[in-house]
């Protein structure tokens, strides 16, 4: 199978997967591994999977992987505020 690491998950990537951090990587699993089974293989603390997606579509951690499946693993993230009250801008000195 094809594993897609993001953002912070992408430190979780095997040394031996070879290639560059943002390409996906192959995986070979035993049958009836889950997509929380996956994580826990490649040291992905518990919670720090917001999203997974198997061949497109949304998977729940308990979502079965099969053989030649493309699995993309998504950290939590965090947005920002439309708010001016929380508006900042940066500048060579930090934020003002």
């Amino acid at each position: 199978m094809a594993v897609k690491l993001y953002g912070t998950l992408r430190k979780h990537r095997p040394g031996a997967a070879g290639g560059a951090a943002h390409h996906p990587f192959s995986l070979t699993l035993p049958l009836g591994s889950t997509v929380a089974d996956l994580a826990a293989l490649l040291g992905v603390p518990a919670g720090m999977i917001a999203g997974a997606a198997v061949n497109g579509e949304a998977a729940e951690p308990g979502a079965e992987l099969q053989p030649g499946d493309t699995i993309h693993l998504f950290p939590p993230s965090a947005g920002g505020s439309h708010d001016p009250a929380h508006l900042q801008a940066a500048t060579p000195h930090g934020l003002a």
